[in-house]
């Protein structure tokens, strides 16, 4: 027998019944394990199917329901910010030449972002100044009065609040954290309710733009979103929605387009959260006038044993430094300890202390080396 023709041999008795019972062995065999393989991988794709319903069913509603080309970061931003974002109406006293009386009128408005349930609104100083009433309109079309909780003017920021509980807040972001070139997203209500609530984008300009006010160095994000006529107040966001900073001013000289800016996020949040705490901003102050940085040049030429420090030029009489016994001429080398280069420097020291701080200073008068200790004051309103 070989491979080819061994089983083409008749079958032996009973072999019609062996083939039968094993048709059926086969049978059985067959329909388990096919029953096996669709429980063991088909159910188990059935068993998954909720879980993996309950993922998209994690997914915003927002998110989900934009259409691909909507659903953007910016968009996302601006959707998170928009409802925060208030109208103001400055409104003041003034008189009718033809009706012989006195009638409210309109001189200013301006945007705010809502920062409390409670009803508390960060704006700038210039949009609510002089106001004998202040009207708010919320994203909502609702019109409310509002009252003046404080002003800064060093800084131009404000806040006032209206009686209304339960409102939007806006989130506060990192403003020290910015990046040049990062995203940033200006809305507010340029020329007026009209074109309430519009939504400019641009980047990071800078970050960091001084300007001096008295001992003070103040710095606000540049950026080159549109910030227009009525946008003062309102809020710079980033991509996460949050708040960086409060449009504040443009520069307006012809030719010259896309340099805007605004109060750092961090700056606008002490400012509002002191405004609403005491009403006024304190700040420590210590009552000079700058006369100019030493020179390696002018060092020389006057002989002093040092080539740096700050020059007095006037003692403010009455304040801090003229009860400390500073002079006019007087040559500032260090205070509280660190190394006075500039006016910058000294300005920064004097920021680092609280009203009421005792502080050493050190001062060259002529050749001669003194030290003095000034207890700071707060600084006042004006100073004559």
């Amino acid at each position: 027998m070989d491979f080819f023709n061994g089983f083409s041999n008749s079958p032996r008795r009973g072999g019609f019944a062996a083939v039968l019972l094993a048709a059926l062995f086969g049978a059985v065999v067959g329909g388990t394990l096919a029953a096996y393989t669709v429980l063991r991988y088909i159910g188990q794709d059935k068993a998954q199917l909720p879980a993996e319903q309950n993922i998209r069913e994690e997914i915003p509603p927002a998110v989900r329901d934009l259409p691909e080309h909507q659903n953007t970061a910016v968009v996302r931003a601006a959707e998170q910010v928009l409802p925060t974002i208030v109208g103001i109406s400055n409104k003041a006293q003034v008189y009718d030449l033809f009706h012989g009386r006195s009638v409210m009128r309109e001189r200013a408005s301006g945007t705010g972002v809502i920062i409390s349930r409670e009803g508390h609104i960060v704006t700038n100083n210039h949009v609510v100044a002089g106001a004998s009433e202040l009207r708010v309109t919320l994203s909502t079309g609702e019109e409310r009065s509002a009252r003046l909780i404080g002003a800064d003017a060093a800084t131009d920021l404000a806040v006032i609040k209206i009686e209304q509980e339960n409102l939007p807040e806006a989130r506060f972001g990192d403003s020290d954290a910015l990046a040049v070139g990062e995203v940033a997203i200006a809305i507010g209500n340029p020329l007026g309710l009209e074109f309430s609530r519009t939504v400019t984008v641009g980047v990071i300009s800078a970050r960091q733009r001084s300007i001096n006010i008295d001992e003070h160095t103040f710095n606000f994000i540049q950026t080159d979103a549109a910030i227009n006529e009525g946008n003062s107040g309102g809020a710079l966001v980033n991509l996460r929605g949050e708040v960086i900073g409060i449009n504040t001013a443009k520069i307006k000289i012809p030719g010259v387009e896309g340099m805007g800016f605004a109060i750092p996020s961090n700056t606008a949040n002490k400012i509002a959260r002191d405004l609403i705490l005491h009403g006024r901003i304190i700040r420590p102050w210590m009552g000079v006038w700058h006369g100019g940085n030493l020179d390696e040049a002018k060092a020389a030429e006057l002989q002093l044993p040092v080539d740096y420090g700050v020059f007095v030029q006037e003692v403010v009489r009455g304040g801090p430094a003229d009860l400390a016994g500073l002079r006019s001429g007087d040559l500032i080398v260090g205070m509280a300890g660190q190394k006075i280069t500039s006016f910058a420097d000294l300005r920064r020291v004097i920021h680092e202390h609280q009203v009421g701080d005792e502080v050493e200073i050190t001062i060259y008068r002529g050749r001669g080396q003194l030290a003095l200790k000034v207890r700071l004051a707060e600084l006042p309103e004006r100073v004559n």
